[in-house]
């Protein structure tokens, strides 16, 4: 009877060790998301709905700086800088991107590696100092408008090349480039080239092949990368500082001025959650995009 207490005894505690097992390796992670995360987003949303002072908070509870940040005409034109400069970031870091990476899983032969230590080693190189060469070719002096005037093609420097959304758009697709070619190409790996080859013994051409092969299984990742740069570029502030001017600044810059410059920490915190929330509300509709898209795609499949 001693025996059989002793294993269940033993048998237990191997399921207790197993059980603390994956607590006791998550408990870092955990530990890191609430002091890193948790905590600096529930202390925004508190100052949020506090009475705003110089550099200071206090009561009572109040939804001024929500009624600020909402009602203001300028935080209006700088929220639509913000979508507009997202969604054109995005959006052409994603085209230039995919061609990139599918070369590079499909076509690029010997020279793979090489393209991607490159494009690796590219991330190694400072964000700012990344601004500041686009600075130095777009500008009046710039490397740009010497070249064209050096051609003949102008004769004087074009102007609208800095300080403008363009030149915003300009930095933050280079910037973001090399993420989005290594997300990609990372997505393209399930898709082997016996898988093309299939569909083309079927008789889908080039364009069936990249809509109904392609397409629909790198969706996801371009989705990801896509929302990556959409979030990062529309809540950027460094970047409108030095290449937007007063035409292209953007909302961060006003949560920037609102927390450091002018101490409203009420109304900084109230923008930069709304910002979250028109995050969060651009992930939900692409996340139900691409669950109706999978959809389609069972359907079409069965």
């Amino acid at each position: 009877m001693s025996v059989v207490a002793h294993e269940a005894k033993e048998s237990a505690w191997r399921s207790r060790e197993l059980r603390l097992g994956p607590l006791a390796l998550t408990l870092p992670a955990v530990l890191g998301l609430i002091v890193f995360f948790l905590a600096p987003l529930a202390a925004f949303v508190l100052y949020s709905f506090l009475t705003a002072g110089l550099f200071s908070v206090s009561g009572p509870l109040t939804l001024d700086a929500y009624r600020q940040a909402v009602s203001s005409g300028v935080n209006g034109t700088l929220a639509v800088n913000s979508f507009v400069v997202g969604i054109c970031a995005a959006s052409v870091t994603l085209a230039v991107s995919l061609p990139i990476a599918y070369w590079l899983r499909y076509a690029a032969g010997r020279w793979q590696t090489l393209v991607l230590f490159l494009i690796t080693s590219t991330l190694f190189a400072s964000y700012l100092v990344r601004i500041y060469a686009w600075r130095s070719i777009l500008g009046e002096n710039g490397l740009l408008n010497s070249g064209l005037e050096r051609l003949g093609l102008i004769d004087e420097p074009l102007s609208f090349l800095l300080y403008n959304r363009f030149s915003v758009t300009v930095a933050l697709v280079h910037i973001f480039l090399p993420y989005v070619v290594l997300v990609l190409y990372a997505g393209l790996q399930p898709l082997t080239p016996a898988l093309l080859e299939s569909a083309e013994d079927l008789g889908a051409n080039a364009w069936k092949r990249w809509r109904r092969v392609i397409l629909p299984l790198v969706a996801a990742p371009a989705a990801t990368a896509f929302l990556f740069v959409f979030v990062l570029s529309a809540a950027d502030y460094v970047t409108p500082q030095f290449l937007g001017g007063t035409n292209g600044a953007m909302l961060g810059v006003r949560v920037q001025a609102a927390m450091t410059g002018v101490g409203d920490w009420p109304l900084g915190a109230a923008l930069s959650l709304l910002m979250l929330a028109a995050f969060v509300l651009c992930y939900g509709l692409t996340a139900l995009g691409l669950r109706l898209l999978r959809l389609d795609r069972i359907r079409f499949v069965t």
